[in-house]
């Protein structure tokens, strides 16, 4: 066995204490990073907290939003009506019967159910006529032909032909088999059609969406602000503006004689030196990217027009700084803009192909939208037609596949589905 000892040299990356914590706090949104300077301010003498110093911020507003209401659908319906208007049995009733409808706006419980309470002949019937009175139209209905009739009859608009259409034939509306309904009611389609389309634009769920969502509030951590044909970029964390420092101990680490003393200052000193100086970094990348991002997707922002293509590596091009540093810096991250607020991955989009052209995803969504909208709707475009009007608009070959792909995300039914027979 030959044991023998032998140098090698080898060259080995490793990131100093100053590099790690400058990319984990390159990372977090305003809030993680208002957290950490709270919790540092508390363990280190140096980081000094001056809330006077500070001039607000979007931010603020968190600590007066009330907490989610989980009785938001009853509330909702209770505060349309007056109680002094009712006796203590039909209030109870009501407000029990508004807690026992869905998110979708259905009452699901039925005059069986409540049988159990002793209530006066007629109050079920006449306080379920009550809440369906309130808005949104057809709330409080059992079933969904009930739910449509009471917003036809809210219109003025439940004749017998509507209510026969709603009780029978709404599966073959569904299914658009528009034919064998006129020949099952013996109606030429002429005069069925305009009554299936009032049909048509009705709500199913009345409530859907309104409460459905999760309670969610964005904070951004960059504003765009418009000027005089230019545009301001504010970095919301005036909050900062609270930490500085400390003069006291800055002249205490120099006055002490003890080494023991001198050497826990220096090391606090250093730490929230370091601290400072990662956040004052973070806050020039945000502002050089936000104003490459702003440059590029200005006509996005200001006119809602298409999103142009931008890659990481296109931001790393502009601004000259690592792909890997502006993945960082956008993570979690929202822009507040002139007209929304939205994420920052939100305004990167990779082109359609990736053969140099600067056609994008977003781009041939809008133009499909735009096409089918305005389509003949007795002639609805086929996919096949569809591709060749956006393989004309934009110059560029585009497949059926991604017609159909892009239909599908759109939630647009096929021409069949979509055609409307005279």
């Amino acid at each position: 066995m030959d044991a023998r000892m032998t140098l090698t040299q080898e060259q080995i990356q490793k990131l100093s204490a100053m590099q790690i914590q400058s990319l984990q706090i390159l990372s977090m949104s305003s809030e993680d990073l208002r957290s950490l300077l709270q919790k540092e301010s508390e363990e280190n003498p140096f980081l000094d907290y001056h809330p006077s110093a500070s001039r607000g911020g979007a931010a603020e507003f968190l600590q007066f939003v009330a907490a989610p209401d989980k009785d938001r659908i009853k509330n909702f319906l209770i505060e349309q009506l007056n109680p002094s208007q009712f006796t203590k049995p039909q209030w109870a009733l009501l407000n029990y019967l508004a807690q026992c409808v869905d998110d979708r706006g259905y009452l699901t419980v039925t005059e069986k159910d409540v049988s159990r309470f002793p209530l006066p002949d007629g109050l079920f019937s006449q306080a379920v006529a009550i809440l369906q009175g309130l808005h949104p139209p057809g709330i409080g209905a059992s079933s969904l032909q009930e739910c449509l009739k009471l917003q036809l009859r809210r219109k003025g608009e439940l004749t017998p032909l509507a209510e026969t259409l709603v009780d029978s034939f709404l599966e073959d509306i569904g299914k658009n088999h528009i034919t064998a309904v006129c020949r099952a009611l013996g109606l030429p389609k002429q005069q069925v059609l305009p009554t299936i389309r009032r049909i048509r634009a009705l709500d199913p769920a009345p409530l859907k969406g309104l409460f459905d969502s999760a309670d969610a509030y964005v904070v951004p951590d960059v504003v765009i602000r418009p000027t005089e044909g230019e545009y301001e970029i504010i970095l919301n964390d005036t909050w900062f503006a609270s930490y500085s420092m400390s003069d006291y101990y800055i002249a205490m680490m120099h006055q002490a004689d003890d080494p023991d003393i001198k050497t826990y200052f220096q090391q606090k000193h250093a730490r929230c030196s370091l601290l400072l100086h990662n956040i004052e970094r973070r806050r020039q990348t945000l502002a050089a990217l936000t104003g490459a991002i702003w440059e590029w997707q200005r006509e996005y922002l200001e006119t809602h027009h298409a999103l142009r293509p931008m890659t990481l590596k296109d931001m790393a091009e502009k601004t000259g700084l690592h792909i890997s540093t502006i993945s960082r810096a956008i993570k979690d991250k929202y822009v507040q803009t002139p007209y929304r607020t939205l994420p920052f991955k939100a305004l990167f989009q990779c082109p359609l192909r990736k053969d140099g052209q600067s056609l994008s995803k977003d781009a041939v969504k809008k133009a499909l939208c735009q096409l089918i909208r305005e389509e003949d709707k007795e002639r609805p475009y086929s996919d096949a037609q569809l591709v060749e009007m956006l393989s004309a608009q934009f110059h560029t070959a585009i497949s059926r596949r991604v017609v159909q792909k892009y239909r599908s995300l759109l939630h647009i039914p096929n021409s069949y589905a979509r055609k409307i027979q005279p």
